[in-house]
This record gives C-alpha cells, structure tokens and sequence, in this order.
C-alpha cells in the first residue's frame, strides 16, 4: 500500500461507510454511462447526461454500514428532489460482512426510474415497493443502455427486467 492509498483509508474510512458509498455510487453511475465525473465531487449535485436532455439524481443504499450491526439495514432511497428526469437508484446488495466488497460490481443492483412515474408526495421509496413497481434492477453493465433508452424520445421506459 503506498502512502497515499494509506491517507486515503485513513481519511475517509471504508467504502461501506455512508458518505463513500454515496460517492462510490455516483461514481459508478459516471462510469457505467462514459461520463467524466471531473476534478471534484460536488456533493448531492445531479448527473447531467451530454447530448441528451436527461438529468439523474443518484441515490444509494446498503444493507451493511461501517458499523457493527445486529441486522441488515432496511433499504430506503430518498427521493427528496424533484428537478432530474430520472432517478439512479443504487443497491450495494450484499448481506453478509465477509464478503461485502462496493469494488465488486456484481454485487451493485440498479434502478433507473424516471420521476414522473414517482409519487409526487413521497419522501423515500423502500426496496420491495421500487422492486414491485420497476422490477429486480440492472445490472452495472445495463445501466447504459437504460439510460440511453430512456433519453430517446418515444421508446419504452418500463425498465423492468
């Protein structure tokens, strides 16, 4: 490990940890659809799609934290904001700690929903009601073509698979 790669541990702790695996996740949806992601984070910023009139706002769960648990976390996504086209809907699904990896793209489920198809009065959306309403979620490796099926004007966005 070099003396960076140490700071950096250090300095932000595990990836599991809430504010990381935000950022992961964002990250993750930049590199899923080619976007450079810039310099610098801009934290609860919206992805803005190039050449196409799509914003996303990406939202991230996990059934385990950093910290000790007795259980999995319930799985809720807030949906507070209401100005992107479409909400990225990121799972770290793995339930148990020992194998529990963010890097590990297999073990990442998404849902891209777009907001109109959100009620407008709620506040969060939890997994089963997300699982009934848009299916089991993408893999890492679909989320592209999600996206860009659903910046096309007059295709299908039931993105249930």
């Amino acid at each position: 490990m070099t003396d960076l790669d140490a700071f950096l541990r250090w300095q932000c702790g595990p990836l599991v940890a809430i504010a990381n695996r935000t950022a992961l996740a964002e990250w993750l949806v930049h590199r899923a659809l080619g976007l450079d992601p810039g310099e610098h984070r801009r934290d609860g910023a919206d992805l803005e799609r190039p050449g196409g009139p799509i914003t996303l706002a990406v939202r991230s769960a996990a059934y385990l934290q950093s910290a000790q648990q007795s259980a999995p976390t319930a799985i809720s996504f807030p949906i507070e904001q209401r100005t992107a086209t479409a909400y990225v809907f990121c799972l770290l699904a793995e339930q148990d700690p020992a194998r529990v990896n963010p890097q590990d793209l297999a073990q990442w489920r998404f849902w891209l929903v777009p907001t109109r198809r959100l009620h407008a009065e709620r506040q969060s959306i939890g997994l089963q009601p997300l699982i009934r309403a848009h299916g089991e979620g993408l893999a890492y490796e679909q989320l592209r073509e999600a996206v860009e099926a659903l910046a096309q004007p007059g295709l299908s966005t039931d993105l249930r698979n």
